[in-house]
């Protein structure tokens, strides 16, 4: 958890300017966890665990962490002052306040009860899952919270072994804990790492990507690296213990508790060095270094006595090489930074301790010395990737280059070659700053120094092994080099005070195991030393013994004493400030204002130590004690430790929970939420506790679907130099590569093709997804399967002339991206397969869930060989239903959104059920007006104002070259010669290796890139102000870099390009949107008029009330948790008006927006009312008002799309309809539905059944409550009204609202059963609902309205078909008829397939929704053209051929050719202008116009279909 309090309340913590409310980092909190939580969605615990009072151990990094964050908040802020930058006046957030005991760690957690209360209330995601909050008053970090769960959890009788676990941390120790779990399904979260400039600038969450590590597959790796042991070990291999060594060697490098070994490094390949001496000795010493957290002592000594021949041996000889003297002088010092400089974050190494040495800024180099210097001199001024040197080169002058990239902050290592030779090279941080003028300008003046060393001729020195005293002068010296160490490092000079220093070091790292393995061993204890001592120091280690004693954990205020600086003193009670402010105080030595920082051998500035005093215990608490009375009682009360809480959904509890933050967050109405005191699983004794892995773990190929795993494939591993992309640049380290078994390499391409095409298969190995094989490749043919009769034939055919080179390429494209991304040899790739992958489900109109693969044509290609069957444990996520019961799937009290025509997306609720039907109470606006249009004019009016022009135009209207157009765009570095530095002047409009455009500015097409009125403008600009600028450009318009005096040789080249800059600056380059590619955004201009029109349609909102609707399918509803398998086809367009639909997430359930941005899955959505969580999209909108969400988590209003048809299953044979239920209020007396007027209620109709069902059933009412009031909801009511708000007998008064600063919960309150409704409109209604008879002139013949079983979804069907010339020269659209009835047997009369029937000349065009259509060919007149619509022969459901398509009324314009009138998915619509008639109850069918007839006789029987049932509104 404090990972995500630290990147929520601080996410740039360089700047600062930057200014953050504490509600808003509140928010941000709740948004970061909810964001983890959709991502894992934990399925038992969600265990939320803070850092309470860690143990001593652990006070000493924190208090080290601390003091280095105010020293440097400090130093920003200063530097910004002496910039002459102007800071906000309100105080920056501090770091250091998310220490446990301060007032904001107790804050935090009323926030934290107040989130996990309203989530478990609201949020389906949360309600079925364990909660369990361990806040900063529970002493213990917060992973060895979690850890300790789980290890007593597994100490369980009945444990389940094969428990999936999924920790989210940034600390790599995480990595250790996992491990040592020995739990086989434990992934860890973390966000994406990153490098350079764009670390510096983080986004909002809904940017950040994240990624899981699978320990499965570091096990796997660990078992590679050491399985050869199997053949040189006297005991059994075992790789559990394995592990738990390999634990143990990665504290020798250090971790929270215990520093690194000298000259032990990570980056230097301190870990291959130690795994290498394992192997080695391991068979010697006849069992593992430790066991479950015991060390063997006499093991754990002969590792260190090797590890010293090694690492001290060639440390101290890299040391002897830099302290040599040519001439009497030091020629390999350049600046020896003095005890209490900082060393700028860079490995400095051979300096003597630090000290400084007199006349050292009297350079001199060796003649061979100046080549290297000159060479290194080159690549700074041409910026070159990385400078490699020869292995020829001795230590002295490695020492010199490395001394030399020290100085000037450039990174150096060195790669080793496979034949085992090592070259050194340096090369640029990733992170450094172009623009940043400090670092450039102290780079240049160090190399001026070397410019003016003195040169002078080599001198060979070599005492080593010289003559026959050479071994003891070796010896003497390096015994000397030992004891300067402990001078100057930690300050020891005799050797009882070493050897106590080694005595706490082997104790630190039993403590260390006993915490990992068992808990904390002592609260107490701590490693007194900031360095360790020198490895081979670490003798007789079995002669130590470590009793620990338990001891209690310090109290909150003990350790903000013993962790907080004196700038931090604010987050402390002020009774305890004399104590660190006075002179007087006999503890202010603790708290010093100035403080050393010691790189060791680091090369990040993170990792330097911190060089303040320890704490003594007994000094702090016999200080703290005298103040102990001046603490007020809030305070006493926030200085006492607590106990973790749980929490888990109680229906039976309704009461109001009070919200934390009143005037930011809204109560919470009827809160589910049971808070209970969490106790850990209870074990008897440490010996309890299982080690290893448990029996019925399953592991390797036999892993739970979604923990990955190399077995799925025989493969072999073997250690090499392999050059693997690590953070875009190839390791010159060691790699385990991978090298698998191709199982298809003698199989013949047509028996391969049987044995896979149509097939399901996992793909990605070994990230397994399920997909089903389409075709297979080889460089020649492709194969697919076809189906002749009986026999399934395997048809090649040969690629395209092109289509050999572009195979080829993808096939290297797929062996490059396993060989250097993932270090696995996959071999040659003779034949790919083309999958379509599993999407997820999908659910079927009626209620099944089925898997959903993509369609043909989004095919992706796979290496066969990378192809796996079968697993064992396929994945129960994606695991097909077959329907429910709509009882079941619809219980009552269900809260849905209608799908129905007319009020589509309207929230609604299930009040009762027949067989297979349903009943809703729909709240629909008393006004209906439809949705607002306002996206889309807006959208409209703003990409008419965004012309683009290619770059060619662009080039002639600026009047620049197109060279240099596209380098002004982008980056465009200038150098000064004499200073070295560079500046980076260009716009940064586009972003080529990023795949990046700017918002408002660039784009890419096919054509190449293109830029805005506003980009030209800007360009124009550039050129009028800085015209010698643009000249001096277009004359080195193919230089790689330009250098600053050659653009302006007048001398005044400074002057001027600070004018470029400051313009820049001013312009705000900088702050311009990046965005991907192919993103669809809104700049932030539109979006504040989208705003600005979402508030005036919601001050005109209308009220709502409720209408009753009987006898629906599921098939018209949506339910908010089938919405992840109903709505991700969907697809949207900027303007477009939606509405979420899902109960889980961020986002208010019914709350309704604009879409504002379109980014590959992701849809940006500005809300029409403020809601908790809202963001700012990046600063594009108002805050509380954006949200990026996936399609499948909202409907598109202003483009419906969910499939509205019935289900494609036919339903039961027509049986007489049960009883209905009495869907009136309770408190009426009962009725029959087709009473004319039920008691209470006014009838604002009678429906007549709109589809085309065979079974017949009584019309029913449309009823609204009558009301005189006339509401005028927001969102929270929408909101509310699938948040359980149609409980009766609930005051309208009790609905939930906004806060005082107007931002609305994630749920509002309740509402009364039926929202009320304006008298006045009900007459409004009745108009909108009742049905309309066709105008006389175009009735042939008055029929009643058709039965209840011609309905259907809400919507009338309509038939059209093609008109005559007749009707085209007099001006007559076409003709629109009602469907005709069924005789009253409820059978579809012979020859009328489609319950209607079209005269000669008129093509059928499919079936009629929900229904089949056995369409017959008709003959068409020679005179008329022949209709373009399909469906003339088959089988139809629901529409028909996808050729037909329609407006959103099931119309279209007629046209020329008589294409006109097409429906959308069934026989509906008509040509445009056309009204409806009434189909007469005959066998032929007679309609006339203004002077046109036609006739068509019977057609032969079909069978009859029975559909679902259909709703009872016409609309």
């Amino acid at each position: 958890m404090n990972g995500i309090i630290h990147n929520c309340s601080l996410p740039n913590d360089t700047d600062a300017h930057f200014r953050l409310s504490e509600d808003k980092i509140f928010l941000a909190i709740f948004n970061y966890i909810d964001h983890l939580f959709l991502k894992i969605k934990p399925q038992k615990v969600f265990f939320m665990a803070v850092d309470g009072v860690a143990p001593r151990a652990k006070m000493n990094q924190q208090r080290s962490r601390r003091f280095r964050t105010a020293k440097d908040a400090e130093d920003a802020k200063r530097k910004a002052i002496a910039k002459g930058e102007e800071l906000p006046e309100e105080e920056q957030f501090d770091r250091n306040c998310i220490t446990p005991g301060t007032p904001f760690m107790k804050r935090l957690s009323a926030q934290l009860e107040y989130f996990i209360s309203k989530k478990v209330t609201e949020d389906a995601n949360w309600r079925g899952v364990k909660v369990v909050l361990s806040g900063h008053e529970v002493p213990g970090e917060g992973e060895h919270k979690i850890m300790e769960y789980i290890r007593l959890s597994k100490a369980q009788e009945g444990y389940n072994p094969n428990t999936r676990h999924c920790l989210y941390g940034l600390d790599a120790d995480l990595i250790m804990l996992g491990l040592l779990s020995h739990e086989p399904h434990f992934a860890l979260l973390r966000e994406e790492v990153t490098f350079g400039r764009t670390n510096k600038k983080k986004g909002s969450i809904d940017t950040q990507n994240f990624f899981l590590m699978h320990l499965s597959l570091l096990r796997e790796y660990l078992d590679m690296e050491f399985n050869t042991l199997q053949e040189t070990l006297p005991f059994p291999y075992d790789l559990e213990r394995i592990i738990d060594d390999f634990v143990l060697m990665c504290l020798f490098v250090g971790n929270d508790f215990l520093p690194h070994l000298p000259n032990l490094h990570i980056a230097e390949g301190a870990l291959s060095l130690l795994f290498n001496i394992y192997k080695k000795l391991l068979p010697q010493l006849g069992g593992y270094f430790q066991d479950s957290g015991e060390l063997n002592f006499q093991r754990v000594e002969a590792m260190f006595h090797e590890l010293a021949e090694v690492v001290e041996g060639e440390a101290f000889e890299a040391e002897c090489d830099d302290l040599k003297y040519i001439g009497g002088k030091m020629a390999e010092l350049l600046i020896v930074p003095n005890s209490g400089q900082k060393n700028s974050g860079k490995h400095r190494q051979g300096m003597r301790m630090g000290k400084p040495i007199e006349n050292a800024n009297e350079l001199v180099m060796t003649r061979r010395q100046k080549d290297l210097y000159d060479q290194i001199k080159e690549f700074v001024l041409e910026r070159k990737d990385v400078l490699h040197f020869p292995s020829t080169l001795n230590s002295s002058e490695r020492s010199f280059v490395k001394r030399i990239a020290a100085a000037i902050e450039i990174r150096y290592g060195t790669e080793t070659s496979p034949e085992g030779v090592k070259n050194l090279y340096i090369e640029f941080d990733e992170e450094e700053d172009d623009e940043d003028v400090e670092s450039q300008e102290a780079r240049a003046r160090i190399m001026r120094k070397y410019d003016q060393a003195e040169v002078v001729e080599d001198v060979i020195e070599n005492e080593k092994l010289r003559n026959e005293k050479a071994k003891n002068v070796y010896e003497d010296r390096l015994l000397q080099w030992k004891k300067d160490y402990y001078l100057e490092k930690p300050e020891l000079e005799h050797e009882a005070d070493i050897r106590k220093m080694v005595f706490k070091y082997v104790e630190g790292l039993q403590w260390v195991l006993y915490y990992y393995y068992r808990g904390v061993s002592s609260w107490a204890w701590f490693y007194p030393y900031h360095y360790a001592p020198k490895i081979s120091d670490l003798v007789h280690l079995d002669l130590f013994q470590f009793p620990f004693e338990l001891g209690t954990p310090f109290k909150p205020y003990e350790q903000l004493m013993g962790v907080l600086p004196e700038a931090s003193k604010q987050h402390i009670p002020q009774a305890y400030w004399d104590l660190i402010i006075k002179e007087a105080s006999p503890i202010r030595d603790f708290y010093p204002s100035n403080f050393d920082l010691d790189m060791n051998g680091k090369k990040q500035d993170w990792e330097a130590i911190v060089k303040i005093p320890f704490i003594d215990q007994d000094r702090l608490l016999s200080a703290m004690k005298s103040k102990e009375h001046l603490l007020t009682p809030e305070e006493i009360e926030r200085n006492q430790t607590g106990e973790s809480a749980v929490f888990t959904r109680d229906e039976s509890l309704s009461d109001t929970y009070p919200s934390p933050l009143p005037s930011i967050f809204p109560d919470i109405k009827d809160c589910k939420c049971k808070r209970s005191v969490f106790h850990l699983p209870v074990i008897e004794g440490v010996a309890s506790l299982r080690k290893g892995l448990c029996k019925g773990a399953f592991k390797g190929a036999d892993a739970l679907f979604g923990f990955p795993s190399l077995d799925t494939i025989k493969h072999s591993g073997n250690l090499g130099y392999h050059g693997v992309q690590v953070f875009q640049a190839p390791s010159r380290n060691e790699t385990m590569v991978v090298n698998i078994v191709n199982r298809f390499e003698d199989v013949k391409p047509e028996a391969l093709a049987l044995s896979k095409l149509g097939k399901r298969v996992y793909v990605g190995w070994p990230f397994l997804k399920e997909g089903i094989v389409s075709s297979i490749s080889d460089e020649m043919f492709k194969y697919e399967l076809q189906v002749q009769g009986k026999n399934k034939v395997v048809i090649k055919t040969p690629h395209r002339t092109n289509t050999f080179d572009t195979w080829r390429k993808r096939v290297d494209r797929i062996e490059t991206l396993y060989n250097k991304r993932f270090g696995v040899v996959i071999g040659d790739i003779e034949f790919t397969a083309q999958v379509l992958l599993l999407k997820g489900l999908k659910r079927e109109m009626n209620g099944a869930l089925v898997k959903d693969f993509c369609k043909p044509g989004e095919e992706q290609e796979f290496a066969i060989q990378t192809l796996i069957d079968t697993i064992r444990h396929p994945d129960t996520r994606t695991k097909e239903e077959p329907p429910r019961p709509l009882n079941e799937d619809f219980p009552l009290d269900s809260q849905v959104f209608f799908l129905g025509h007319g009020h589509y997306g309207c929230p609604a609720q299930v009040i009762a059920h027949s067989d297979n039907a349903l009943a809703l109470r729909v709240a629909i606006p008393s006004e209906h007006k439809g949705e607002p249009t306002f996206g889309h004019e807006i959208v409209k009016e703003a990409l008419s104002g965004s012309v683009y022009q290619p770059s060619f135009v662009v080039n002639k209207k600026v009047g620049i070259s197109a060279l240099i157009l596209s380098k002004l765009t982008s980056s465009l570095h200038v150098v000064y010669r004499s200073t070295d530095r560079r500046i980076n002047l260009g716009l940064n409009l586009k972003f080529e290796g990023k795949k990046q455009k700017v918002l408002g500015y660039t784009r890419k097409t096919d054509g190449g890139w293109e830029y805005s009125q506003k980009a030209m403008a800007l360009l124009q600009e550039y050129k009028k102000l800085f015209p010698e600028f643009i000249d001096g450009l277009e004359k080195r318009a193919r230089s790689d870099f330009y250098i600053a005096e050659e653009l302006y040789p007048n001398g005044d080249s400074v002057e001027k390009i600070k004018r470029i800059e400051d313009w820049l600056k001013k312009s705000k380059v900088k702050d311009f949107e990046r965005v991907d590619l192919d993103a669809e955004q809104l700049d932030k201009d539109t979006i504040a008029l989208v705003e600005q029109a979402a508030d005036k349609y919601v001050e005109t909102r209308s009220g709502m009330k409720h209408v009753i609707v009987k006898n629906l399918g599921r098939h018209t509803m949506l339910k908010p948790s089938h919405a992840a398998t109903l709505l991700p086809d969907q697809t949207f367009k900027l303007g477009d008006r939606v509405v979420f639909v899902q109960d889980s997430g961020t986002v208010p359930i019914g709350a309704k927006g604009t879409v504002v941005g379109i980014d590959r899955l992701e849809i940006e959505v500005v809300f029409d009312d403020k809601f908790m969580s809202g963001m700012d999209l990046s600063g594009r909108c108002s805050m509380y008002r954006g949200m990026t969400v996936g399609p499948q988590s909202i409907l598109n209003l202003s483009n419906p799309q969910c499939n509205q048809k019935a289900p494609a299953t036919p339903a039961p044979a027509a049986t007489a309809p049960k009883p209905r239920l009495n869907i009136l209020p309770k408190n009426n007396n009962q009725h029959n539905p087709t009473d004319d007027k039920p008691p209470g209620w006014d009838i604002l109709g009678v429906a007549p059944s709109l589809g085309f069902h065979a079974r017949p059933r009584p019309p029913v009412q449309i009823a609204v409550r009558p009301n005189s009031e006339n509401n005028k909801p927001g969102a929270e009511d929408i909101s509310a009204l699938l948040l359980g708000i149609l409980h009766k007998n609930v005051p309208a008064d009790q609905a939930g609202g906004p806060g005082p600063n107007g931002v609305h919960g994630m749920s509002f309150g309740t509402l009364p059963p039926v929202l009320p409704a304006a008298g006045t409109q009900a007459a409004a209604l009745l108009e909108h609902l009742r049905p309309r008879p066709p105008p006389q002139q175009h009735q042939h013949q008055q029929q009643p309205a058709p039965p209840p079983a011609w309905q259907d979804a809400g919507r009338i069907q309509q038939q059209h078909g093609q008109s005559s010339p007749q009707q085209h020269q007099q001006g007559q659209k076409g003709v629109q008829r009602h469907p005709r009835p069924p005789p009253a047997n409820g059978q579809p009369q012979a020859g009328n397939t489609n319950n209607n029937q079209r005269p000669p000349g008129f093509s059928n065009r499919g079936g009629h929704r929900g229904g089949h259509s056995q369409g017959q060919p008709r003959p068409t007149p020679a005179n008329q053209n022949q209709n373009q619509g399909q469906g003339q022969s088959g089988t139809s459901n629901g529409g028909g051929n996808g050729n037909n398509k329609a407006n959103n009324n099931g119309q279209e314009r007629g046209s020329n050719n008589n294409r006109r009138g097409r429906g959308r998915g069934g026989n509906r619509g008509g040509n445009k202008g056309g009204d409806a008639t009434v189909a007469a109850p005959a066998a032929s069918v007679t309609t006339s116009t203004e002077g046109s007839s036609s006739t068509s006789a019977p057609k032969p029987p079909a069978p009859a279909a029975t559909p679902a049932p259909a709703p009872s509104t016409q609309t």
